[in-house]
């Protein structure tokens, strides 16, 4: 079980930084049924949580892959997450409370927005909020990708969502950045933005920090930064600003 995340961490604490991150080319086995026993026996084998890295890996290895593991109980201990633009396969073994607090974060925003009236029981009762969902990406350059993010809001009915939120720590940032590329030019206009949460641990005073980017995309359809906020530790509040 996953600790809170907390500002200062004691001496004596497992910070979640330090869970393993392993890359593999996939170069290395000689077809998909090895690469696939590779994955599924590294997945079985972890005790702790952790992040598998394949580079190199081909859309039809990949797709075959995550479909196994989705057909067994591997598929709810792990997100898996295939770019077929950087061919990189990243699967998260037990996701912690750091990939999770974005439904904390909205559970609580849904709340104000309600008691604010900026969102009405009609539109709350349109809208689905889903944790680890695969989502599948069939054209442009991102055509074969999967993603299961840490969460996303679509309206019901529709295949994508109109936004989605990750989160990670700062030495996940390159692939943060990825999904977040992978999200708004993959999804065909349907995903109108991406909120990255990124964490950082200080080593020496074992201090976590953390902030939050939101990313759109530009009348080109690249994706651009459109605002920039530090939330962890809470900044001082600014009265002249909204309370959400």
């Amino acid at each position: 079980m996953s600790r809170p995340l907390k500002p200062n961490l004691s001496p004596n604490a497992s910070p979640e930084p330090s869970s393993t991150m392993i890359t593999t080319c996939a170069n290395k086995f000689v077809d998909q049924v090895e690469f696939e026993s590779h994955v599924r026996d590294a997945i079985q084998r972890a005790s702790n949580p952790q992040v598998l890295v394949y580079t190199k890996v081909s859309s039809l290895w990949a797709e075959q892959t995550v479909d196994s593991i989705n057909q067994t109980r591997d598929g709810y201990s792990t997100r898996k997450n295939y770019n077929s633009f950087t061919q990189v396969l990243r699967i998260t073994i037990m996701p912690t409370v750091l990939h999770d607090c974005v439904q904390t974060w909205w559970r609580l925003s849904e709340i104000a927005m309600r008691d604010t009236g900026d969102l009405t029981g009609y539109e709350q009762a349109q809208i689905e909020t889903l944790v680890g969902t695969t989502l599948e990406f069939q054209s442009g350059p991102y055509r074969c990708s999967r993603k299961e993010p840490d969460f996303f809001i679509r309206a019901k009915n529709d295949a994508l969502p109109s936004l989605v939120m990750e989160s990670g720590w700062s030495e996940s940032w390159n692939h943060l950045m990825d999904d977040m590329s992978l999200l708004l030019v993959g999804g065909d206009g349907a995903i109108n933005a991406v909120v990255i949460l990124s964490w950082q641990l200080n080593r020496r005073t074992r201090l976590v920090s953390g902030f939050v980017e939101l990313y759109v995309r530009d009348r080109s359809g690249m994706p651009m930064l459109r605002q920039r906020e530090d939330v962890f530790p809470a900044p001082p509040s600014n009265p002249n600003s909204p309370t959400t």
